[in-house]
């Protein structure tokens, strides 16, 4: 983590991001390149924000074979198995995501300002400058004074989910051994207490272990995500759920902790409390990790296994949209859809035909600034999906 991350105000949910990296020109394994000239499903955008244009859709279902592999591959790992409407949605996302599977991307950013869920999104879609909005929509369930808030981007994300965008939430959660009032401390790159104190090891050998007080500290702070959730889930919603993310990192306390006792296992524990003890069978399931120089490494120290994630997401700031790097996601998702959960720089045209398994990419809003030619390019670019071009949720 660089400390080019930078804190925000206490109303503001707040990441940070770090360096950015360039774009490779290595070809990807033997998966089919991007193209712009598949079979499309149309939807009508009227329900989309002023500025975004209703079009017949760049929407690509994929070839058959691959897509009905792709979902067979997902359903396998999601442990839901449910059969309800929430289920159901959460089936389609899914299905929506093996379906553009090397062919398309969705496009977004992360929606800092829980007071105003979707400045950033307009942002983006304004310096777009075609009239078209992000497909890919992201919030933080916070902390400190964005705690607040929650109710706010619960309705955002039920509306962004009307409208046709892949909807996702993240957590800066506060260290169970104190409340969610914690601050970002701002400490130096490389300190474990930038979310409160960091915890020593026998207070995480308590964290995971059930029964243990600050075990039952952490299901009393998923009891209350679990009340939002299930509120989206009474709307139909399928959000994404990003929660212990860059857990391969160092600058939060349930980071850099590798092995099956560490950082994976409060991830196992948080998904199975959710699904199974709150019956939220609507989540779809985010794993990630950042991308270091030890991130080949780093992926099978990390990983929950196969039946805890949908998704393998990686964060670009350091070393960038390398062939490595692409490579160890690919093998870390074992065949489920991969993405970009944060990025400084937007990946370049050339690296979508490169790598062109990754299912969306999402900026962290700090660095609109860096990325003022990319955003342009990449929202008129054929094989990203904007807001006008999703098939819709229904």
């Amino acid at each position: 983590m660089s400390t080019q991350r930078r804190p925000v105000t206490a109303l503001v949910v707040l990441l940070a991001g770090g360096c950015g990296g360039g774009s490779s020109t290595t070809p990807a394994s033997a998966e089919s390149p991007r193209d712009s000239g598949s079979p499309t499903l149309g939807r009508d955008a009227s329900g989309g924000r002023t500025g975004t244009t209703t079009t017949d859709a760049g929407f690509d279902a994929g070839a058959t074979s691959d897509a009905a592999g792709d979902v067979a591959e997902v359903d396998a790992g999601g442990s839901e198995g449910g059969t309800s409407a929430a289920s159901a949605a959460r089936q389609t996302v899914l299905t929506f995501l093996a379906g553009i599977r090397g062919h398309r991307a969705a496009i977004g950013v992360e929606d800092k300002d829980s007071t105003q869920p979707h400045a950033d999104s307009d942002q983006m879609a304004s310096m777009a400058g075609n009239g078209q909005y992000p497909s890919f929509w992201s919030a933080d369930w916070g902390f400190g004074g964005a705690v607040a808030d929650r109710e706010n981007i619960v309705q955002e994300g039920e509306s962004q989910w009307a409208q046709g965008a892949l909807v996702q939430y993240i957590y800066h959660a506060c260290p169970p051994t104190e409340d969610e009032s914690c601050e970002y401390s701002g400490g130096p790159a490389g300190t474990t207490d930038i979310l409160g104190s960091s915890l020593t090891d026998a207070q995480w050998t308590d964290l995971v272990t059930p029964g243990g007080t600050l075990y039952q500290a952490w299901l009393g702070r998923l009891d209350t995500l679990a009340t939002f959730f299930q509120q989206l889930k009474d709307a139909g919603v399928a959000p994404l759920f990003r929660p212990l993310h860059e857990m391969n990192g160092s600058w939060a306390w349930w980071q850099g902790r590798p092995g099956p006792g560490g950082s994976s296992k409060l991830y196992q524990i948080t998904h199975d409390y959710l699904v199974s003890t709150k019956g939220l069978d609507n989540i779809v399931w985010v794993w990630n990790l950042q991308d270091y120089t030890t991130l080949a490494a780093d992926v099978p120290l990390y990983n929950p296994g196969p039946d805890y994630f949908d998704i393998a997401a990686l964060d670009v700031y350091d070393t960038g949209y390398t062939d490595g790097n692409y490579q160890a996601m690919l093998g870390g998702a074992a065949g489920k859809p991969i993405g970009v959960a944060e990025c400084q720089l937007l990946p370049a045209p050339g690296t979508l035909t490169a790598q062109p398994l990754w299912t969306y990419f999402a900026m962290w809003p700090d660095f609109f600034s860096d990325d003022t030619t990319q955003i342009p390019a990449l929202f008129d670019d054929p094989t990203v999906l904007t807001l006008s071009n999703m098939p819709g949720w229904k």
